[in-house]
């Protein structure tokens, strides 16, 4: 959103013009606007004119007053409009609205597109773009911003963008564009980026317009590294900014308001496959260590906030924060708004299970939900502060879960609070020594109960459960009269 420099026609770097953009296997994320609000899990408004976040009229002199107002952005039909007024609103004559992914969704690498039909009037300014969530490289555009799609005043040249080098005033970037003799106001377009470690390729409709390889883009921050610095996650941005140093100003002859109509959003990754940790499903019942998650890395196994391993002590490669746990193994720390974890698991016998979760935080709490195959099975699950990051706590849930391998995924809350986990424990629900789950205790569960001690590991969970009458953890011979004695006082 930042053109200032030069602009680089198509054909100084393009490899390659009027090809197909190459697909990219799995899609990770998206956002279907099938809602009737903006989803705050996806999505945060930013608001104002620039100015709470140090950077007055967005860096670029523009005109509006940004809101999370219906009035600049509504999702209807399948839809999400951002809407473009000319209001005098916040001490502005235009509003509007601008949304990011921030801490919600970013990507380092993949296939990155967007449907969107385009306003189209002089001084307006309609983006689909992304930004470094941790600019590790300094302050903008050191760290890198790359613009998928922007359009400026009529909706017939199409731009993507790179900005790199040093923070500003030592920026530079690097723009292609597309024109096609085509009025993207009048219909829907796809707009995306296909990104690698080594190149980023621009299309509208699968076409390639503009390839930047890596031997063009650096950073002042780190000269020697080639793929820096679009080598880190980045966010999405969608807006529509009103004036400013590229459209210039509206004119007598601009109409408002004005429109961005979107109707998805999506990310594609070449992803390895998933698959349990050592290759086994966690058993339920059972406990499931928090650091065992899945293999398959960012996106596919886990999201975790920042792509480093804070505390590195198990699978340091792994992007997931794994710190020495002081009640011995490890736990999961550093948790951020909207991380995720998935785990998949066995669960041995359909039933009511009592959920156990070891949970420590220093002075915030926090909260999660446990979610089966997408389906929440426990509600919130809350944590409560504990005075220190290992002084652990057990909280209590249950849930009715099916038989089978499903994917377990421990979601955090939208929220800032932080906490660690240790461990979850899923212990099967059952009435003593109702061996077959009649709701009596009688003859049949006689002999199921002796088949039990005398061959457990061909025991169903539920008749473990019930055998196990002193709930020891296991059948045995202490379990005897304590069986008999149920069997004896039966109504």
């Amino acid at each position: 959103m930042k053109p200032t420099g030069i602009i680089v026609t198509a054909g100084l770097i393009v490899a390659a013009l009027a090809t197909s953009a190459r697909a990219v296997e799995t899609l990770v994320w998206s956002d279907e606007f099938t809602g009737t609000s903006v989803d705050p899990a996806k999505w945060e408004f930013m608001i104002g004119d620039g100015t709470a976040y140090g950077n007055p009229g967005w860096g670029n002199n523009e005109l509006q007053y940004y809101t999370a107002r219906p009035e600049n952005a509504v999702v209807s039909g399948g839809l999400l409009r951002i809407i473009a007024r000319q209001e005098n609103f916040g001490g502005k004559n235009y509003t509007s609205a601008r949304m990011r992914s921030r801490n919600r969704a970013e990507f380092l690498y993949g296939r990155m597109e967007a449907r969107i039909k385009l306003p189209s009037t002089p001084g307006i300014w309609p983006a689909f773009w992304m930004l470094p969530t941790d600019s590790p490289y300094g302050g903008w555009a050191a760290s890198g911003e790359i613009d998928i799609m922007e359009s400026v005043n009529f909706a017939n040249t199409i731009y993507g963008s790179i900005h790199f080098g040093g923070a500003w005033p030592n920026n530079t970037h690097l723009t292609g564009t597309r024109s096609a003799g085509i009025d993207y106001s009048q219909d829907f377009h796809v707009y995306g980026i296909e990104w690698g470690p080594q190149s980023i390729r621009w299309y509208v409709n699968g076409i390639t317009y503009y390839i930047v390889n890596s031997a063009f883009w650096y950073t002042s921050a780190a000269p020697g590294d080639d793929n820096a610095p679009f080598d880190h996650p980045f966010h999405f941005l969608l807006n529509v900014a009103v004036g400013g140093n590229f459209p210039g100003n509206p004119t007598g002859s601009s109409t408002f308001p004005q429109e961005m109509v979107v109707d998805w959003v999506r990310v594609y990754q070449d992803l390895p496959a998933q698959t349990p940790f050592n290759d086994t499903p966690r058993a339920i019942p059972g406990r499931i260590e928090s650091e065992e998650f899945d293999n398959g890395g960012q996106n596919n196994a886990y999201f975790d906030c920042d792509p480093i391993n804070n505390g590195a002590a198990f699978r340091s490669a792994e992007g997931v924060d794994i710190e020495t746990c002081s009640e011995g193994g490890f736990d999961v720390g550093w948790i951020c708004a909207n991380e995720w974890l998935e785990y998949t698991v066995n669960v041995q016998a359909a039933g009511t299970y009592s959920v156990e979760a070891r949970v420590a935080s220093l002075n915030t709490g926090g909260s999660f939900h446990l979610l089966f195959d997408g389906v929440d099975l426990t509600g919130a699950m809350t944590v409560p502060v504990t005075g220190g990051w290992q002084n652990w706590t057990t909280i209590t849930a249950q849930a009715t879960l099916p038989a089978g391998t499903q994917v377990l995924r421990f979601s955090n809350a939208n929220n800032s609070n932080e906490y660690n986990i240790n461990w979850i424990q899923f212990t099967l629900q059952c009435q003593k020594g109702d061996m077959n789950a009649s709701g009596t205790i009688d003859a049949d569960d006689l002999g199921r109960f002796a088949d039990t001690l005398i061959s457990p590991q061909n025991a169903s969970a539920i008749e473990q459960c019930a055998a196990d009458i002193d709930s020891d953890g296991s059948a045995s011979l202490s379990d005897v009269e304590a069986f008999v004695t149920l069997l004896l006082t039966q109504p």
